[in-house]
C-alpha cells in the first residue's frame, strides 16, 4: 500500500516517534509494552520526514499472534513483518541527495492486515495534520484534505487494536502476503542514479554529525 503527502513543509512534526507509535497500535495491553522494530529517531521524523517502524506481532504477548505464518529464509512471504515506511519519494534512491515533492507513506505489501491498514492510515493523518498537508492515495493523481480522509476510512479509523486484530486473523485464513514491487523498483532506480551520478561523498560536518 502507498499513500502521498503534498504540503509546503514549513511546518515540523513536534510529537516523537514513540507518541506516534502508540497511536498507530496501542502503548501497552494487559501490562506489556508493544514491541517494535523501527529505523529513525525523533529528529529524523521530525527535522527530516523519515520513520520506518513495525509492530512486532511475534515477540508480543498476545496470543492471537501465535500462529502467523513466518518463514525466516523469506520474511517478505509473511505478514509478521510490516514494514510502514515515512518519507520522501526521492530520497532512498538518491541517497539523500534529492527528496522529491512529496512524502510516500508504504508498507512492505501491497495489500496488509486490519491491524496494520488502521496503523498506517494513523500515520498518514497524524503526520499530515501536523504539517497542515493533503493525502492522495491514487499514485498522486487526486488530493483530499485530512477530515475527509478520516470520512474515507472511518470503518477502520474507528476500529480499537484489539478489534482491528480480531479481524486480522480471519484474514490471515486467506489473504496471501505479496510483496509490493516499489522495493524493488526503488533498488534498481538506486542502482541507475549511482551509476550517473556516483557514491555520495560526506563531508567532515557530517561524518561528525554521524558519529553522535
Amino acid at each position: 500500500m502507498r499513500l502521498y503527502i503534498k504540503s509546503d513543509f514549513k511546518k515540523k512534526i513536534t510529537f516523537t516517534t514513540r507518541e506516534l507509535v502508540w497511536k498507530m497500535w496501542f502503548k501497552e495491553r494487559s501490562g506489556k509494552k508493544i514491541s517494535y522494530s523501527n529505523v529513525g529517531d525523533d529528529e529524523m521524523l521530525q527535522d527530516d520526514f523519515f520513520f520506518g517502524v513495525q509492530f512486532d506481532k511475534w515477540r508480543f504477548n498476545d496470543k492471537r499472534w501465535n500462529h502467523i505464518p513466518y518463514d525466516k529464509s523469506d520474511p517478505w512471504n509473511s505478514f509478521s513483518d510490516e514494514n510502514i515506511q515515512l518519507e520522501f519519494e526521492s530520497d532512498f534512491i538518491t541517497d539523500g541527495r534529492e527528496r522529491g515533492d512529496y512524502l510516500r507513506i508504504a508498507t512492505s505489501h501491497i495489500d496488509v492486515l486490519t491491524v496494520d491498514k488502521r496503523a498506517l492510515y494513523i500515520m498518514a493523518v497524524e503526520v499530515a495534520r501536523a504539517i497542515d498537508g493533503q493525502l492522495s492515495e491514487d499514485d498522486k493523481e487526486t488530493w483530499v484534505d485530512v477530515e475527509t480522509f478520516k470520512e474515507m476510512h472511518k470503518n477502520v479509523l474507528s476500529l480499537t487494536y484489539d478489534q482491528a486484530t480480531d479481524i486480522s486473523v480471519e484474514e490471515l485464513k486467506s489473504m496471501k502476503p505479496i510483496e509490493d514491487p516499489l522495493w524493488d523498483e526503488e533498488e534498481q532506480l538506486r542502482e541507475e542514479y549511482i551509476k550517473i551520478h556516483g557514491e555520495r561523498v560526506y563531508d567532515d560536518d557530517e561524518d561528525d554529525e554521524d558519529d553522535f
